[in-house]
Order: C-alpha cells, then sequence, then structure tokens
C-alpha cells in the first residue's frame, strides 16, 4: 500500500515538473525558430539586393533613365523568384521607389541613386550608363522588407521589430561598367 502510494505523488510531482518547463522549453524553441526566419529573411533580402545591383551596373539600356522603374521591375522579379519570406508580387513597384537617404526610412520599398565620383567636374557632365572610364558612376540601391513575426513575445527584444513584424533593409554599391 505504501509503495503504490509513493508512486502516486511521484507521478504527480513529474506531472508539476513538466507543467513548469513546458511554456519556458516552448519559448525557447519559439525563439529560436523565430531569430531563424530573421536571419533567413535578411540574407535572402540581402542576396536579392546584390543581384538587383549586378544587373543595374551591367545593363547597356538606360537603368537610371527612367528614374529606376526597370530596376525596380527586376528586384520585384528577383524577389519573387528568390522565396523573400513575406514578399508578395508587386510589393517593390515605381510607387515605392525612394531616393536614398529619405527619412524616415520606409518599411517597405527600394531606394536607388546613381551618383557619379567625386572627381568628375559636374553630375551633370556624364550619361548613364557611362561610356567611357573617364569618370566612375555607381549604382547605390537600397530594400527595405516587413517580415511578419510568428511569435510576437519575440519583436520586443529585437530593436527594428514591433509586435507583429520585423523590418529589414540591406543595401549595396556597384560601379557601373561603361558601354563597349
Amino acid at each position: 500500500m505504501r509503495v503504490r502510494a509513493r508512486r502516486r505523488r511521484s507521478l504527480g510531482q513529474g506531472l508539476v515538473e513538466f507543467a513548469l518547463v513546458l511554456p519556458i522549453f516552448l519559448l525557447f524553441v519559439g525563439g529560436i525558430i523565430q531569430f531563424g526566419v530573421i536571419f533567413w529573411a535578411q540574407n535572402t533580402l540581402t542576396q536579392v539586393v546584390r543581384d538587383t545591383g549586378r544587373w543595374a551596373a551591367t545593363q547597356q539600356t538606360r537603368p537610371c533613365a527612367d528614374g529606376g522603374v526597370a530596376l525596380v521591375n527586376k528586384a520585384d522579379s528577383i524577389a519573387l523568384a528568390s522565396s523573400l519570406i513575406g514578399y508578395q508580387a508587386g510589393s517593390w513597384s515605381s510607387s515605392t521607389l525612394y531616393a536614398l537617404d529619405v527619412s524616415p526610412a520606409p518599411r517597405e520599398g527600394i531606394e536607388v541613386s546613381w551618383p557619379l565620383s567625386a572627381e568628375a567636374p559636374s553630375p551633370a557632365l556624364g550619361d548613364c550608363p557611362p561610356n567611357t572610364n573617364k569618370y566612375a558612376w555607381f549604382v547605390n540601391i537600397r530594400a527595405h522588407h516587413v517580415v511578419p513575426l510568428f511569435f510576437p513575445v519575440i519583436g520586443a527584444w529585437i530593436p527594428s521589430c514591433t509586435a507583429s513584424d520585423c523590418s529589414l533593409s540591406s543595401s549595396v554599391q556597384f560601379r557601373m561598367e561603361p558601354a563597349q
């Protein structure tokens, strides 16, 4: 009889310990998953910006003549093909095209500029794309993307996050190549 009573008490003790540890364990596993999703989205966003910048730097048509609309359309297609989490077709369009260093920074969109190098005598001197190597032209691209949070508690621990989403950004600069 005493053995049965001890067994019942120890079974109850295990259940109480499990009930105390389970929420902490689930929070820990959820945090690992959420941070993994955020890092995955940041890495994918960086790759999208690099691919878009590489495309813009090698174009011999005038990527900066239309104010960057062709570049944003290309970035949109690259983002769709790259499985950027939370990205939907057309999220980056000409309506989300901004000049660099816009304040406050947009939560979703593309920023583009085509500066000449500092040694060029006048910004109006060249044409985009450049036709010689005399002065360096650059393409600067910055993309902003909002990633949904699955565990709202995690958003309080990350500075760029709210309770429902995280705002990520990535930028790149490429030197444009002259037409051959």
